[in-house]
């Protein structure tokens, strides 16, 4: 066999058996697997550059076409063009839910665009396109270049984050800066000690977009903190977040003081049943199966235990809070970064193990589930697009 080296027993080693392998299932440079993962810098930039591309028209195509619901036109009238950015930065700190951070970027844009739909929603969107190669890194960090493909490749058609980058208010942007401190989280429990400064601004923008993003970043810190490590981000975490205390008074007096008066968020049972469906939609019946059986079955794997646990603890306080206090399911789409990873393993696993043991049955299970859950994420789309739901 040209090219290929043998030892005296006439087996081969290493890498070779592996080029070999490559080189009769897909003669080798034709090889799906070979091809990700030994493209040139400038190809991968390029490949990233196109999911970038498609997601953008995703995000931006008649950005204006749905109509707004009660909280998009709230904004309209809470960060209006005729207050100030200090005076909407108080406001927002003592007169409502929301930090105000989103609403800022809400203002400059109305400013620019004036009092529409389309100018609330375009910070959203372009926090919604940013986070697809954000996903790749992730993806990378965690795997390697192909996970980073995969992830940022369904990242792009993934409905739920084209309808809240499509979406005028905090979700998208909060969304982007939890995925961006989720990144840097990772690269600080690898031993990355330049990642803790990072991780500490991105966190302290998370939680200045959205207050709920505190139960999962506030995990990942007391894991940190347990470690010993990341003490310089941590700290600036806590301290900037500091005036984000005053909304304590703002819950407290608009606290709920059992299910039943509940009229504004979501009961228990609801919290328990419908948090996957309002987290990946009508996908959620093959993406949540699997997304448990992984980390359940790969639970020794130090990232997927850590996704576990900010993903339990996250979803536990939902449960627990919502007799307390408003829980929207949505508050729960911070995790879909995290989880997302779990759910692409199999694929993954898949698609590396192909070159070296083939499992038909598996492989054709996962390629029907793959192309079941794409077409989905598809019809939504196109419904989001070119159906006018009316006031929502």
């Amino acid at each position: 066999m040209r090219g290929i080296k043998q030892d005296e027993t006439g087996r081969l080693d290493g890498d070779n058996y592996h080029h070999l392998l490559c080189h009769n299932l897909c003669e080798c440079h034709h090889c799906f697997y070979y091809t990700l993962t030994h493209m040139s810098i400038g190809s991968r930039q390029k490949l990233i550059i196109v999911l970038v591309i498609a997601g953008a028209i995703l995000r931006f195509w008649n950005l204006g076409f749905q109509h707004m619901n009660w909280d998009e036109e709230f904004t309209i009238a809470f960060a209006g063009p005729a207050i100030s950015a200090g005076d909407l930065i108080l406001k927002a700190l003592s007169q409502d839910f929301t930090p105000p951070l989103y609403y800022l970027a809400a203002h400059f844009s109305m400013l620019l665009f004036g009092e529409t739909a389309t100018a609330i929603r375009i910070p959203s969107a372009i926090a919604g396109v940013i986070l697809i190669p954000v996903m790749y890194l992730i993806g990378k960090e965690y795997k390697d270049e192909l996970f980073g493909i995969l992830l940022a490749g369904f990242s792009t058609i993934f409905y739920n984050f084209i309808f809240y980058s499509r979406y005028g208010r905090s979700y998208s942007i909060a969304l982007l800066f939890f995925s961006l401190a989720f990144l840097y989280f990772m690269k600080t429990v690898k031993g990355n000690r330049d990642a803790s400064i990072p991780f500490g601004i991105f966190a302290l923008l998370a939680l200045w977009t959205h207050l709920y993003t505190a139960i999962p970043l506030g995990i990942m810190i007391l894991y940190l903190f347990y470690k010993q490590m990341a003490f310089p981000g941590v700290a600036i975490t806590v301290i900037g977040s500091l005036p984000l205390l005053n909304y304590i008074n703002v819950i407290n007096e608009t606290r709920i003081q059992g299910v039943g008066s509940n009229t504004f968020g979501e009961s228990p049972l609801a919290v328990i049943l419908y948090t996957p469906l309002d987290l990946f939609t009508y996908s959620v019946f093959l993406i949540f199966p699997i997304v448990i059986w992984v980390l359940w079955k790969y639970r020794a794997d130090p990232i997927l235990k850590l996704i576990s646990i900010i993903s339990a603890g996250t979803w536990f306080s939902m449960l627990a809070l919502s007799t307390r206090t408003p829980i929207i399911l949505h508050y729960g789409i911070f995790l879909v970064p995290l989880v997302l990873v779990a759910f692409l393993c199999p694929f993954f696993w898949q698609i590396s193990k192909g070159l070296v043991q083939s499992y038909p049955p598996k492989t054709l299970l996962l390629i029907l589930i793959a192309w079941i859950v794409v077409c989905l994420e598809f019809v939504q789309i196109f419904a989001l697009l070119t159906i006018q739901r009316g006031s929502w």
